[in-house]
């Protein structure tokens, strides 16, 4: 059976970091349509990331548990998986803030909380790509033979 997982994670990746560059043009330039830009980026982010996780949850699975299991490759499944989780609940986070005060933004003290779930989400996408290529490109997990 194919992997599903790489196939579902490079949209997420892309919107999620796409929101902050849209939100850091919104702060620099003020045109309104960059932050209504990152907020769709934002929200379609996180339900690419719960696919992701998802279908990541059932490869790992898989290769963990299969026929040909990786014992050697569980911290590192583990560790992808729960920086994957925690990119879900900082996000929900952030989207929540967005959600119920749409002018977050336009107010600096009530934004900086926001920007600070921006930038560690953003590190926390970044920390999970390096995780998901060192599975893949150095434990050969999920590559066919």
């Amino acid at each position: 059976m194919y992997p599903f997982h790489p196939l579902t994670v490079h949209v997420p990746i892309g919107l999620l970091l796409g929101n902050a560059a849209l939100t850091a043009l919104y702060l620099w330039r003020g045109d309104r349509a960059y932050a209504t830009s990152a907020f769709h980026c934002l929200w379609l982010g996180w339900l690419g990331t719960l696919i992701a996780v998802a279908s990541g949850l059932l490869d790992a699975a898989r290769q963990l548990f299969g026929p040909q299991a990786r014992p050697d490759a569980l911290g590192w499944v583990n560790a992808h998986a729960l920086v994957g989780l925690a990119i879900l609940v900082v996000y929900w986070q952030a989207w929540q803030r967005y959600r119920r005060a749409p002018t977050l933004l336009d107010d600096a003290p009530a934004r900086r909380g926001y920007l600070l779930l921006l930038a560690v989400g953003a590190v926390l996408v970044v920390l999970d790509g390096w995780l998901g290529g060192h599975l893949v490109y150095s434990l050969r997990l999920g590559v066919l033979p």
